[in-house]
């Protein structure tokens, strides 16, 4: 045999020799119960380790069946089960404190987590929730100082999962079916950590929170998850948020919309609820919705919240961005069927068979941690995110259902309310930051409004053009605005009045309120009322002024002007006249906690006369009327 094949044959021989002795001596020693033991005494504190069956059948890759692993971090305490699983580990890194394990597959895997308890938290209403974690009890976080020493870092490389999985993630816990692609890195001591999963296809079963409270029925998720790379002794709990990316296709029916919050956190006053399908698609990277993003949930309820108003129905949540663009996005919510009711109250105000409710702006949706929800509307870099952005209200066709709901928004001092009626509504309103537009249109039938013991029924529609506003504020700019007011009826001891041929026509010219919670007005308008009896009907119930009196503001076909004004239940009315060629009808007056001041001019060709009730005394100057109307001055 020649020195070269005497050569290969030794070393060949040498192969074989070593890989029996491998498999000999490393699927021994993983046979032995005592290896298990010796891996555990390694640092129990940290890490428990086990498995039913275990092999090798070629260097440093590894099979095993029945696995199981637990453990503790600083804060955290986790425990792993798998059917079965292989891996492969690179030794000589280790030297260097580095772990290398690669081509993981896992089969039918259970995790479970639950967090070591913080003392200035209460866990009370969680603790029973969380998961049983083998031989371990629950205890509090790690508070001593770290020791100044090198970090273990952990790659894990082309990890596979497949089979029936289970987790149970503090009071989460949830079941599903499918396979999973992944890559990780995570350094001990609070160190880096990143994580990415491709190519997930679950079919997902129940998940609950707090064992019984169903989050969802099932559905499924395709696509990929994971958190960017952070630095977890400064990003714990929510802080990890901001780092977080999905782009999954979804499929779900769920009991609760409040993830709902994760994308109206940043838009005020708005919160989403209902339980039903979600489906779509949805894309979020860096605390943004990205492109492409399509996600719809749909309810058979569907609840929305707006300050302290509530509307419920059949309705729609849509999340999108355009298909190649990460902005603007958009959160459309339409109802098909639809009450509206104040919080607190038992039946709803209105009905109605269409709304929507569109926002279009930032795409940023997950705030600072270090920002409360009061900071984000304060907050510079808020108020630039939101700067772009715009609400929408339509409704179509919708029924004010009892105009009297609206003594609500009335302090209680005011001299008038609300006591029936029906209202069609329809609306189309903009809003953006710092500015509002759009249109209101209202037809009341047999609006009641009551003045002490006076009723005043009529039809009313209004056409009220909204040129402005500053919405943070609740304030809107009502000029170009048309009232119109027919069919007027008044019911009082003294005197009646029925007119289904009277009608009256307000435009205001200027009109400003504000609608925080009671209403404040200020405007000034044009007058068109075909006569005045109604008015003379109000008097006469008021003052029974001499007949002749009533006679002489009775006039017909009038045009003028008036100045209204509404602030805190006091309604002043510091100047309002109709003419015509013959007549003249000018009003001042205040009506305030039941009470009422105010003189009433008329002209009927050269006859004048002045009415007159200033502190609950009541009289008629013939004398100068136009003079002493002209010097009257509403007290402050």
């Amino acid at each position: 045999m020649s020195t070269a094949k005497l050569i290969i044959t030794r070393l060949l021989t040498l192969v074989v020799v070593a890989q029996l002795a491998y498999l000999l001596i490393i699927n021994g020693a993983l046979q032995l119960t005592v290896t298990q033991t010796l891996v555990n005494k390694i640092r129990p504190e940290k890490f428990q380790v086990s498995w039913e069956r275990a092999w090798s059948f070629y260097p440093f890759r590894v099979h095993a069946q029945g696995i199981a692993a637990n453990g503790q971090t600083r804060s955290q305490q986790w425990e792993v089960h798998a059917e079965s699983g292989s891996g492969s580990i690179a030794l000589l890194p280790l030297v260097l404190k580095h772990v290398y394990l690669s081509d993981i597959e896992v089969e039918n895997v259970d995790y479970r987590q639950r967090p070591r308890l913080k003392a200035e938290r209460d866990y009370s209403k969680q603790i029973a929730y969380f998961p049983p974690i083998t031989g371990r009890d629950i205890v509090p976080v790690d508070t001593q100082p770290l020791k100044k020493k090198r970090p273990w870092k952990i790659h894990l490389s082309n990890m596979q999962a497949s089979g029936d999985h289970r987790f149970w993630i503090f009071n989460l816990q949830g079941a599903g079916s499918g396979s999973a692609m992944g890559d990780m890195y995570i350094e001990t001591r609070r160190g880096n950590f990143w994580l990415n999963v491709d190519n997930v296809d679950l079919n997902l079963g129940p998940a609950y929170f707090n064992s019984n409270a169903e989050i969802f029925s099932g559905g499924t998720a395709t696509g990929a998850l994971g958190f960017a790379p952070l630095l977890l002794r400064e990003n714990q709990g929510r802080r990890m948020l901001p780092y977080g990316y999905i782009d999954a296709q979804l499929d779900l029916d769920v009991d609760s919309f409040d993830f709902m919050k994760v994308f109206t956190a940043g838009l005020g006053d708005l919160d989403i609820s209902g339980a039903g399908e979600v489906t779509g698609r949805i894309a979020i990277r860096d605390s943004h919705v990205r492109a492409g993003t399509q996600l719809t949930a749909t309810a058979a309820n569907l609840e929305v919240a707006i300050r302290d108003l509530g509307v419920a129905g059949q309705g729609t949540v849509l999340i999108h961005t355009p298909p190649d663009a990460d902005t603007p996005m958009g959160l459309d919510i339409r109802y098909d069927t639809l009450t509206a009711s104040r919080t607190g109250a038992s039946n709803p105000f209105l009905r109605g068979n269409m709304l929507q409710l569109n926002y279009s702006g930032s795409n940023s949706i997950i705030p600072d941690p270090d920002l409360s929800f009061k900071d984000l509307w304060t907050d510079e870099e808020a108020r630039q995110r939101r700067a772009g952005s715009t609400f929408k209200l339509v409704i179509d066709d919708a029924t004010l259902i009892d105009m009297s709901t609206f003594n609500y928004y009335l302090p209680a001092e005011t001299a008038f309310s609300f006591a029936g009626g029906t209202t069609r509504l329809d609306a189309d309103i903009v809003f953006s930051a710092q500015d509002m537009d759009g249109t209101i249109q209202l037809d009341s039938t047999d609006l009641t409004i009551e003045v002490d013991e006076q009723a005043f029924q009529g039809d009313l529609d209004a056409d009220i053009n909204i040129a402005g506003g500053v919405p943070s504020e609740l304030k809107a700019d009502f000029s170009d605005s048309t009232l119109r007011l027919f069919n007027l009826r008044v019911d009082g001891d003294q005197s009646k009045f029925d007119g289904n041929y009277w009608s009256a026509a307000l435009k205001f010219t200027s009109a400003q309120g504000s609608f925080p919670r009671t209403i404040d007005l200020a405007a000034t308008a044009e007058l068109t009322v075909s006569d005045t009896r109604p008015l003379v009907a109000f008097i006469e119930n008021r003052n029974d002024p001499p007949k002749w009196v009533s006679n002489l503001i009775t006039v017909k076909d009038l045009t003028g002007e008036a100045e209204i004004q509404l602030s805190e239940g006091r309604l002043t009315i510091p100047m309002a006249f109709v003419d015509s060629e013959k007549a003249e009808v000018a009003v001042k007056g205040e009506f305030y906690r039941g009470d009422r001041n105010g003189v009433v001019y008329a002209r009927f060709k050269r006859i004048d006369a002045l009415l007159k009730r200033v502190d609950g005394k009541r009289n008629v100057d013939l004398i100068k009327s136009r003079e002493k109307f002209d010097a009257y001055q509403l007290p402050d």
